[in-house]
């Protein structure tokens, strides 16, 4: 099942202190008396506060705000480890109730948009909760044959999940929340949305967000997600005509390893077969794939192949915890950038995963080889 990386869908928002229209926040934060609230503006580079207040001594609050442009606006509300995201329009009374220990732990009601963020937030929450109890039983047994049981039990609540933001996209797409399902991520910061085929979506939320909030800076965020799939497509394009016509050369890369070395691209090939790897720990398969790696590397490497393995997550203990755990005896990097890094942009890397495979020539003479046909290239090469 390929997984892909996040495709950021916000962008940053043309800030006025002095401009735009009013809105306010009120409402609770159950069990949370005299503590400060924190109101974040998301944007590309992340969340920026906007404002603060302290909650009454039985945790209520009200916050008057500005939206800048007079534009609706995604924002975070949190307080302590709590946290209520919210879509406010102009004119709008926002009033929210947050109870601690449930997973759908709050209410929202004056803004429509909001409520439809709480639907999509819940969506997520109670998948997330299966998946992690299926991570939990994962762990807790060596046997092969169940170990392989809750990889399918995984996969089928991934895609279950997926339909239900797929529905709620489909049924909303003229709505700013329809931009907020589209960047929900996973457990190991894996992007919901981002393969092959989720294109379409963005599409889709692209040109109905543009009906009903025409002059929204989030559309400029869409549409720049789309211009990258298609630039991505247009040289995945160019290197799949190179391979049909002859071997490509790849382009060089010299990225560090969880120790902080770097390890140029060129210099680990020369002489040997390489593969070049790209993959996430968020993919459930990952480790099947990477224990019949093993056995290729174990089987040829003293005979001049070698593996540099790419990951495209942004979290770098996940990371280290997996290259560790999964025990990987190759190259292992990565740069922690997801969708920004040098080596999804040069590879033209749309999802994961995928692999190039280069003979001793320093030629790309296979793409997406796996199982049999990566070990029969193998076995033709290493002769």
């Amino acid at each position: 099942m390929k997984k892909a990386f996040a495709i950021a869908a916000f962008v940053a928002l043309l800030c006025s202190c002095n401009s735009g229209s009013k809105a306010t926040i009120e409402g609770e934060f159950a069990a949370c008396p005299e503590k400060t609230v924190l109101l974040e503006s998301t944007l590309a580079s992340g969340a920026i506060v906007t404002d603060t207040i302290t909650t009454s001594a039985n945790g209520t609050f009200r916050l008057k705000l500005r939206l800048p442009e007079g534009e609706s606006t995604f924002y975070n509300l949190r307080c302590e480890n709590r946290s209520i995201p919210l879509i406010v329009s102009p004119g709008e009374k926002v009033v929210v109730h947050s109870v601690p220990g449930l997973i759908d732990g709050y209410t929202v009601g004056g803004s429509p948009e909001s409520a439809l963020v709480r639907e999509v937030k819940n969506i997520l929450a109670f998948g997330v909760a299966k998946l992690d109890s299926l991570t939990n039983l994962y762990n807790q047994t060596t046997a092969r044959n169940l170990q392989q049981i809750l990889n399918r039990e995984y996969a089928e609540q991934y895609l279950a999940i997926k339909r239900s933001q797929i529905e709620f996209i489909v049924k909303n797409a003229g709505s700013l929340a329809a931009i907020y399902a589209l960047n929900q991520r996973l457990p190991g910061d894996q992007s919901l949305f981002g393969g092959e085929k989720d294109i379409v979506y963005f599409r889709l939320v692209a040109d109905e967000v543009a009906k009903n909030y025409p002059t929204s800076p989030y559309l400029a965020g869409l549409k720049a997600a789309i211009d990258h799939y298609d630039r991505q497509v247009e040289f995945s394009n160019r290197i799949n005509e190179a391979l049909e016509a002859e071997p490509a050369n790849f382009p060089e890369l010299e990225m560090a390893d969880m120790y902080g070395k770097k390890h140029s691209l060129t210099a680990i090939q020369e002489g040997k077969v390489l593969l070049l790897d790209f993959w996430t720990i968020g993919d459930e398969n990952s480790n099947f794939r990477n224990a019949e790696l093993k056995e290729l590397y174990e089987k040829y490497h003293d005979k001049g192949f070698e593996i540099y393995q790419i990951s495209v997550d942004s979290s770098k203990p996940a990371w280290i915890e997996t290259v560790q755990r999964q025990k990987l005896p190759w190259i292992s990097v990565c740069d922690f950038k997801g969708a920004n890094s040098i080596a999804v942009q040069l590879y033209g890397i749309g999802s994961v995963p995928q692999n190039f495979l280069i003979d001793r020539n320093g030629n790309i003479v296979a793409r997406n080889a796996y199982g049999d046909d990566l070990a029969g290239e193998l076995r033709r090469l290493m002769k």
